[in-house]
């Protein structure tokens, strides 16, 4: 049976497990400002970020710890560019036991925005309390405070925290500093799920199934992760919490039960069922009852949902050359009603990815000898090309925030994750095992 559900959701865990990360206070501040975000593309605000102020003992380093995690979070969201240090050193000390912020200055030196911060430990020792500012030195005003109690193994969880207000402040936008991306990583007895933080750190292993698993997808409200498992020697389709403590056989049917997608709203889930010789896709209700959506005597398989899961984009082969092409089809109706091909130029196009804004699918295209990410604007129908030069790149996924997408890339026999902004050239390598696959980026995660 499935577990119980709410109505919000397809699923609930068997025990409601509490969990209080931190505490949160906020502090009084002016409307908040909030920018272009087509133009905040072209040009980054400068930040500079003031050392902590340390209120008692720090013997562990937190703060100085503290402060290299938010700078190195607001680097990553390519909103920001921190200020260098000894730009504004001198006046930082001039500042540093003062409640004032000399505006006119800390525009002097470069800075457009300002970050002050305090840091002390709780009295048993236990826990600490971060504080942090933020101001507009260009507008002159006091943007935004927070303040944390947290204990001392959740410091960098915190300043996640944080990094994605600022964002949110700057953008309207939540930030991605605390989502985090599953993949499998290839271990001597298969492959196994695997959970790292998005700036790289975190790394933590979920499933130990001794077995080849495959295709992990996350729920979208990032509690649950289903995927594809051989551990009861049939390709089965198991649900498991991100704690790899509770873990139920969704769907085992002979044959492949395999390449799964949540539906926005959590009711469904699309996949692919081999029960009719070949694969084809289907939808899996919240009762556990099933609705065939793809009927063609070709192979159907990687279903995507659209955001307001209206339609669902997925990989076949029907056009008649023998090789895989991207096509669109309607939720309910499936394929006995309009489908429309997106993917032209290549012979081999598959692992459709739609963002999260709903105005583009990213996939694999091979490009030449090498396979590329290319990502199809529905509004221009045209596809761009986002990654090229040496390795072969594949499996995208995309940030919730819809500005990054992550891409398994192949040289010779390593296979590494990279983070890549759409429209910018430059990529970031996330994983360094040589074993990385299938990744799977988190939607935002609610604490």
């Amino acid at each position: 049976m499935f577990l119980k559900t709410s109505k919000s959701g397809f699923y609930v865990p068997l025990v409601l497990m509490v969990l209080m990360l931190f505490q949160v206070h906020a502090v009084s501040a002016d409307p908040k400002v909030r920018i272009d975000l087509q133009l905040a593309t072209q040009k980054k605000v400068t930040l500079a970020i003031a050392d902590f102020v340390v209120k008692g003992a720090d013997k562990m380093g937190n703060a100085l710890e503290a402060k290299k995690i938010l700078k190195k979070d607001l680097m990553l969201s390519e909103w920001f560019s921190p200020l260098q240090e000894p730009v504004y050193e001198e006046l930082e000390k001039m500042e540093r036991s003062s409640s004032q912020v000399d505006y006119r200055s800390w525009r002097q030196v470069g800075a457009q925005w300002l970050i002050k911060s305090e840091y002390s430990e709780v009295a048993n020792g236990k826990g600490q309390v971060l504080t942090f500012r933020l101001y507009d030195a260009v507008n002159k005003r006091f943007l935004l405070g927070k303040r944390y109690k947290a204990s001392r193994d959740l410091l960098r969880k915190t300043i996640h925290k944080f990094a994605d207000e600022v964002v949110m402040q700057l953008t309207g936008k939540r930030g991605i500093s605390q989502t985090q991306i599953a993949f499998l990583n290839q271990e001597s007895a298969g492959k196994e799920i695997y959970l790292i933080d998005f700036d790289g750190h975190n790394l933590r292993r979920v499933t130990h199934d001794n077995t080849v698993n495959l295709s992990p997808a996350w729920s979208p409200d990032a509690k649950w992760i289903i995927y594809t498992s051989y551990a009861a020697h049939n390709p089965d389709l198991i649900m498991i919490d991100t704690a790899g403590e509770q873990r139920q056989t969704l769907h085992r049917l002979p044959g492949l039960n395999a390449a799964p997608a949540w539906s926005p709203d959590m009711q469904r889930i699309a996949l692919v069922l081999s029960r009719d010789q070949n694969s084809e896709v289907y939808i899996l209700n919240r009762d556990r009852k099933l609705k065939r959506l793809t009927r063609h005597f070709n192979i159907d398989t990687s279903p995507t949902w659209s955001p307001d899961g209206k339609k669902i984009a997925f990989t076949s082969d029907r056009s008649g050359t023998g090789a895989p092409q991207i096509y669109i089809m309607d939720s309910v109706k499936g394929d006995q009603s309009k489908v429309t091909r997106i993917s032209f130029g290549s012979g081999y196009n598959d692992n459709p990815a739609w963002s999260p804004n709903g105005d583009k699918i990213a996939y694999t295209s091979r490009v030449g000898r090498k396979f590329q990410i290319k990502i199809y604007d529905l509004s221009t129908h045209q596809s761009k090309l986002l990654t090229t030069g040496a390795g072969s790149c594949e499996q995208p996924s995309w940030s919730p925030d819809g500005r990054f997408i992550i891409y398994r890339k192949r040289e010779r026999d390593r296979h590494n994750l990279f983070i890549q902004k759409v429209g910018n050239g430059e990529a970031r390598q996330l994983t360094f095992s040589g074993k990385g696959h299938s990744p799977a980026w988190s939607p935002h995660i609610r604490y």
